[in-house]
């Protein structure tokens, strides 16, 4: 495992990528485990008529940070600062620099008010129109209001010289590696990082997928068909991958399900409700249903990310839980909640529901979805030690 460190990388004759590996940051958002880390990509491109700086890093990381863009360009010569997206992991050397420079802070005109909320920023702001086009030195850098991707002030940049597109948190991912492009892992490793950008875009765009092929339709709208993309977490992309990490987000957007993939969030007390998601996931894979099973249980406790980064694309979602003070089991809520929040709607969901003295936990559990906008939901309860008639039910639901 990579320590946290600051890398320095050329991507072209004038453009650098600073990255910040970071391996502390345990909950990301302070909601999501990721023990595979993530970095903070920060862009400098130098030109005959001063530098450009796009995003910076996390504000936890200001010394290093400053160090480490101080050795690919004088701070003074920093002419302009683009702001992309205003999450603090991106903005949060924004005012440091400003101080030990003069650049101009460009971005949305969001960007300005949350500066100075988020800062106490004092520093020059210029607002940047959509689809405005700006001259520095030989490279053209045309601004992009992509919103909702993943907060209203979002936005892109294209140097249409380089054909490069600087796309923040669009195109992101979860996961510390040594290389700098997607191209240049192994293959066993190009699926593990597709499997923390799907986690990561379940997680943090998921609410706001409608909006992901609209954006991308906009961008090609406007004949933007870079050679490069350079997020502003994780790897680059470059040549024809492009394509195929564009293929990926209008998959994701689109709400795409993989076939028979079916994800059981299992959620017991005691053990009756695991003995029951156990034989149902057995049954399944009995017929050749591809089943994973996340348990929240007395000695077991899996990943919140990884199960919604797993059902965003499923078929079919079972929610086998406890009954809890005459309500649903209080975590089962919660991952029904963030189902309602985070997964597209067309898609399966089975309530399997056990119970000792009176069942409710099913009623409450479909509450929560059907007023999220679920339609094809089934219950199934069974009192505690007595589910395998209810099993019968449930795997015909499930198949």
């Amino acid at each position: 495992m990579l320590e946290d460190a600051f890398t320095k990388v050329r991507i072209s004759r004038d453009l650098y990528m600073i990255r910040a590996n970071d391996l502390r940051t345990a909950f990301f958002e302070g909601l999501w485990e990721i023990p595979e880390g993530i970095t903070y990509n920060s862009y400098v491109l130098t030109t005959d008529e001063g530098s450009v700086v796009f995003d910076t890093v996390k504000n936890t990381m200001i010394d290093a940070y400053v160090e480490a863009l101080s050795e690919v360009v004088d701070l003074r010569d920093v002419k302009y600062l683009i702001v992309h997206h205003m999450e603090p992991d991106h903005s949060g050397c924004v005012k440091k620099i400003s101080e030990l420079g003069e650049p101009i802070v460009l971005g949305h005109p969001l960007v300005g008010k949350m500066l100075k909320s988020f800062y106490g920023f004092t520093g020059k702001f210029s607002p940047v129109k959509d689809s405005e086009e700006l001259k520095v030195g030989e490279y053209t850098l045309k601004f992009v209001y992509t919103p909702w991707l993943h907060w209203p002030e979002t936005m892109v940049t294209h140097i249409a010289e380089a054909r490069t597109l600087l796309s923040c948190d669009v195109f992101g991912s979860y996961g510390v590696f040594s290389a700098t492009y997607y191209d240049e892992l192994p293959g066993f490793e190009k699926a593990k990082y597709k499997w923390f950008m799907k986690k990561y875009f379940a997680t943090v765009i998921g609410f706001y997928r409608d909006w992901v092929v609209k954006n991308l339709d906009k961008l090609s709208s406007l004949a933007i068909d870079p050679l490069v993309v350079l997020p502003a977490h994780g790897l680059a992309w470059r040549d024809r991958y492009v394509s195929e990490v564009v293929g990926l987000y209008k998959e994701w957007g689109s709400g795409k399900a993989e076939k028979g993939k079916v994800v059981v969030a299992c959620l017991s007390m005691y053990g009756f409700v695991k003995k029951a998601a156990m034989d149902l996931a057995t049954e399944l894979g009995k017929k050749g249903v591809k089943t994973l099973v996340y348990e929240f249980t007395d000695t077991v406790r899996s990943n919140m990310s990884d199960l919604i980064g797993e059902i965003y694309d499923s078929e079919v979602v079972v929610l086998a839980t406890s009954t809890y003070d005459a309500d649903a089991f209080p975590l089962a809520k919660y991952i029904a909640h963030l189902i309602s929040r985070k997964a597209p709607r067309e898609k399966k969901i089975l309530i399997l529901a056990g119970y000792g003295w009176g069942p409710r936990a099913g009623l409450e559990i479909k509450s929560v979805l059907a007023q999220a906008g679920f339609s094809e939901l089934k219950i199934v309860e069974f009192p505690a030690g007595e589910h395998c008639e209810a099993l019968g039910e449930a795997v015909k639901y499930v198949e």
